[in-house]
């Protein structure tokens, strides 16, 4: 990935990344290595979508990283040791079809998950763009700086939309417990109405906030339970 990628995350709320690490291209791998093993200590099976743009397209709300980045590589090398379940993080500026294909290509498999970078997608063209890739599952839907449960859509496609409704974000924003308890409250929604639901949390966001691996823990505790 990208070594100066960091620098769109530098300021959440109130905290800052040290600047020793801002420009440590081994940042994400750090991050990766330490969430794959958290998640393999708490048995839990995660979803990782990664981009497929082979440029950098920073300046367009794009991507910080690029397939041709040895960073990158290593990246996925950790994730296919890991096997884990990997997706396709798209942007905007390129057809979905085209960086699925490429994703696939570099992975030697189908693709089946995927998630548009900041949300950033025509609702009108997203599902039908996902079911040309042959993408099943996608996670789109949901807003970045508070927790709901966003309705229904009329799909006429095969792809699953499956809403995200917590993302690690909202951590430097609210508090914990306002957070968690609107966590519980949606989280009950979603069972109410026997809908599947997901949670986003950036590896390299645990670096900048190391408090989040106590809430991603209780994150996964919650939905445990529910």
């Amino acid at each position: 990935m990208h070594p100066y990628s960091v620098i769109k995350t530098v300021t959440h709320g109130k905290k800052w990344i040290q600047p020793s690490l801002l420009f440590n291209p081994k940042l994400f791998l750090q991050g990766i290595e330490r969430l794959l093993q958290f998640n393999q200590n708490h048995h839990s099976d995660s979803i990782w979508l990664i981009g497929a743009s082979n440029q950098h397209t920073f300046f367009r709300k794009g991507l910080r990283y690029h397939t041709t980045s040895s960073t990158y590589t290593s990246a996925l090398t950790l994730l296919k040791t890991a096997e884990v379940e990997i997706g396709l993080h798209s942007v905007s500026s390129a057809p979905i079809l085209e960086q699925c294909n490429r994703l696939s290509n570099i992975l030697d498999k189908q693709i089946k998950y995927h998630r548009s970078h900041y949300l950033n997608f025509n609702p009108d063209t997203l599902y039908q763009e996902l079911q040309h890739a042959g993408i099943k599952i996608d996670f789109s839907k949901g807003t970045s700086r508070a927790i709901t449960l966003p309705q229904q859509i009329q799909n006429t496609t095969n792809v699953s939309a499956v809403p995200t409704i917590l993302f690690d974000n909202i951590f430097f924003f609210e508090s914990p417990n306002l957070v968690f308890d609107q966590f519980k409250q949606t989280l009950q929604e979603a069972k109410s109405q026997k809908r599947d639901i997901a949670v986003l949390f950036h590896p390299e966001n645990f670096i900048i906030n190391p408090k989040l691996w106590e809430y991603y823990e209780e994150v996964l505790n919650l939905v445990r339970e529910s």
